[in-house]
């Protein structure tokens, strides 16, 4: 066995023993005196001696009671978890659908322990779907009038391939009827429904065909008005109880909100109520437009789901509106626009998201895994079921012995598990009124689970005290030498110390509840209760403060799957960072992986992150990763050096279609906790290439090796010839000729003297 085995072994042992003396340093259970409060204590568990014969506390840590405690008639905490409906989960292939399963179940325990239990969640098939136009029919609409009826049939189309349940409705606004905002020329108001939600494709496209085009004089629409209306409007509109809702608005111009409604006398804040007569919504000339917080708050109510699909002049205009607005997206209103695909991506998003609501009573708590009561992190596949795993922990007991009702379900979902809850605060022997006045009890009270529970103005374990008396009080010191009876803190009755001062407790008083440890300055660390002066820590907390989590949650780094980035040891909820195999060398962090040797590791943990991030936004992004832990998300116009001369933060490259995107991360000093991803606003792009410079070079280096090799080969030829001359002429002259100065007989001179004889040179 190595070195480093041993040390890892030998730290277990340590762990193993501290843990063990903590347990015998921190049992409270033989302090507890009656047989309920000892099964029914949340922080140990406790079992009770009935034993007639038995001497010494009748309560007891589980952990350390041996066999030959208590001789017979011990008492425990039952835990009993019965399933009573678990239907199947069905899709609705026999007209049943079943989507969130067991139905029903009974639980009995005691307080401080966990009861585990599964839960399983599948969408069923053609689940019911909802969406509703809501279209700019000002003047300036009517060129895109094709284009809306060609997505809408489009859209109805691609989503009946997923579901057999949708169902379309229309409605159109212009702007308030009045003036400044009205045109003279042309009909204006607020909102028409022009189609309730409904399954008959045909009428829906009559209704799209059939538009009659208003005006106004601004460039801003009342869009505003009408959206309010449609998400308000449920019984109008037609929207189902329990459908997915989206809410598609087309538009060719910005928005009026809350205040530009004084304009037209409109001076009443919008009150957020359905005002529909006929269709028509006529509160327009009374209530002022929706903010957008008004907005917001109904769409995040009632889980709609907008899309504002806009012209690219006033793109943004709406992207910094669907930032305030949960949900919401923007998409542009145009020929080639994915506004078809963004609508089916929504419907999909929705029935793969799922989110848990539990109605709990205050006595009860209830924890998954994982946790689907927060947004975004149950996500299902399609066609595929996912199961969470609950945890339910009885805190305390309940102020009275009848059992409580659990209910937990998906959101916007009627099916629930219903839980009928038992709290094991009361041993059978306590139940039962026999012994009253039993001999055992000096006749002056009830024999119940091996005590005595006395009648009023009797005291003591046989019930045979009634007065006071020095050896009585003497059963009241701390000490034999102590001079103060229950430490000064209490009331001495019949040998017994009662009605401790607040904050002390224990057979003689002697013990502050306020002397604990206190890290981080708060008492066991805020996470247990000082009970005997010594701390009772909650579940999954150890050490002498409760300082020390047994979790290991939070020693995994955003993004990360390896604890301690792989190289450290999770104690106390805290990684201690361990030297790398690969070198002497030991990261720091809060998560050990400050170092350069894991920055580019920790950059392709993030970088599909980062890149959502620079795309979408981070609510968005943290859904689709399921991100759950603390991080800060900053998109800057440059990247300073500021952070990283420091030695904190490490920069990142993704290479993208269309550039290089550039971040940096960090664990700032102030929140070593939280993960600072800082994104350049603008992508790097490679230096631009000067095409003459490009094409040239090449061509003239081609050029240049042609000239090189002709002079080249030129030069060789000639060498070679003089060469082979000088052989020759050396040959020749060998044999007795002569090669120089003789001419060709053959050789004729080109030029040619022709002498006149009747020239006479001196005439």
């Amino acid at each position: 066995m190595s070195l480093n085995n041993n040390l890892h072994f030998l730290k277990i042992i340590i762990f193993l023993t501290l843990k063990f003396n903590i347990i015998l340093s921190q049992s409270n259970c033989p302090n507890l005196v009656t047989c309920g409060a000892c099964i029914a204590y949340a922080d140990d568990s406790c079992v009770w001696c009935s034993s007639e014969s038995h001497t010494g506390p009748r309560c007891k840590s589980k952990d350390l009671a041996k066999a030959t405690w208590c001789s017979e008639n011990v008492t425990e905490a039952i835990l009993s978890h019965t399933i009573l409906r678990n239907d199947e989960l069905n899709s609705g292939e026999n007209g049943v659908k079943i989507q969130f399963t067991p139905q029903t179940m009974t639980i009995k325990v005691r307080p401080g322990l966990p009861v585990d239990f599964n839960m399983a969640y599948r969408p069923a098939k053609d689940y019911p779907l909802d969406v509703y136009y809501v279209m700019d029919y000002s003047f300036t609409m009517r060129a895109y009038q094709n284009l809306l009826q060609e997505q809408g049939l489009e859209i109805y189309k691609e989503l009946t391939l997923l579901t057999n349940n949708v169902r379309l409705g229309i409605g159109s606004f212009v702007d308030k009827p009045a003036y400044p905002f009205k045109s003279s020329d042309n009909e204006a108001y607020s909102f028409k429904n022009h189609l309730s939600l409904t399954q008959n494709m045909t009428e829906f496209q009559n209704v799209l065909k059939d538009n009659l085009f208003g005006s106004n004089n601004d460039d801003p629409e009342g869009g505003f008005d009408a959206l309010m209306q449609v998400m308000l409007c449920q019984d109008e509109i037609g929207w189902r109880e329990n459908a997915r809702r989206i809410i598609i608005l087309s538009t060719d111009n910005t928005y009026h909100s809350a205040g530009d409604g004084k304009f037209v006398g409109a001076v009443k804040p919008n009150d957020m109520k359905c005002h529909l007569e006929d269709n028509n919504y006529n509160m327009g000339l009374d209530l002022d437009y929706p903010s957008v917080s008004q907005i917001n708050k109904i769409a995040t109510e009632h889980n709609f789901k907008i899309i504002f699909a806009a012209i690219s002049s006033v793109k943004d205009h709406y992207e910094g509106l669907v930032k305030k607005i949960r949900g919401a997206k923007y998409v542009e209103l145009s020929k080639g626009s994915n506004l078809v695909t963004m609508v089916k991506e929504e419907y999909l998003k929705l029935i793969r998201s799922m989110e848990i609501n539990a109605d709990l009573p205050p006595h009860i708590e209830l924890a998954l895994s994982p946790d689907c009561r927060k947004e975004g992190i149950c996500i299902i596949k399609h066609n595929e079921s996912i199961t969470i795993n609950a945890k339910l922990t009885v805190k305390e007991c309940p102020s009275s012995d009848e059992a409580s009702e659990v209910l937990v379900g998906p959101v916007a979902l009627n099916e629930k598990l219903k839980i009928i809850v038992t709290s094991d605060c009361v041993c059978d022997c306590e139940r039962k009124n026999t012994n009253t006045n039993s001999s055992k009890c000096s006749g002056s009270g009830k024999y119940q689970c091996g005590i005595c529970t006395c009648n009023e103005n009797t005291y003591g374990e046989d019930c045979g005290c009634t007065g006071m008396t020095s050896v009585d009080l003497d059963k009241c010191k701390l000490t034999l030498t102590a001079t103060d009876y229950c430490s000064g803190r209490g009331t001495c009755s019949c040998g017994k110390c009662i009605h401790c001062k607040q904050g002390f407790s224990g057979d003689f008083c002697q013990y502050d509840d306020t002397a604990c440890p206190s890290p981080g300055g708060k008492l066991c660390a805020g996470r247990g209760v000082c009970r005997y002066g010594k701390c009772a820590c909650a579940p999954d907390i150890t050490g002498p403060g409760c300082d020390c989590p047994l979790t290991i949650d939070t020693c995994y780094a955003p993004h990360s799957k390896e604890m301690c980035s792989g190289t450290g040891n999770c104690i106390c909820g805290e990684c201690q960072c361990l030297p790398m195999k690969t070198s002497n060398r030991t990261c720091s962090g809060r998560f050990c992986d400050n170092c350069d040797e894991f920055a580019e590791k920790r950059c392709l943990e993030l970088e599909n992150y980062a890149e959502c991030n620079y795309l979408y936004n981070k609510t968005y992004c943290d859904q689709l990763h399921n991100q759950t832990s603390l991080t800060e998300v900053k998109i800057v116009d440059k990247l300073d050096n500021t952070l990283s001369d420091q030695g904190m933060a490490k920069w990142c490259k993704k290479e993208l279609w269309n550039g290089t995107l550039i971040f940096k991360y960090l664990y700032p000093i102030t929140s070593p906790n939280t993960l600072h991803v800082i994104i350049a606003k603008e992508l790097e792009q490679p230096p631009e290439v000067n095409l003459l410079i490009a094409v040239g070079v090449p061509f003239g280096i081609l050029v240049l090796i042609g000239l090189l090799t002709i002079i080249i080969w030129k030069i060789l030829v000639d060498r070679l010839d003089a060469r082979e001359y000088k052989n020759f002429a050396e040959k020749a002259a060998a044999a007795g000729f002569t090669v120089t100065g003789i001419v060709n007989p053959v050789y004729r001179p080109p030029a040619t003297n022709i002498t006149n004889p009747m020239f006479d040179a001196n005439l």
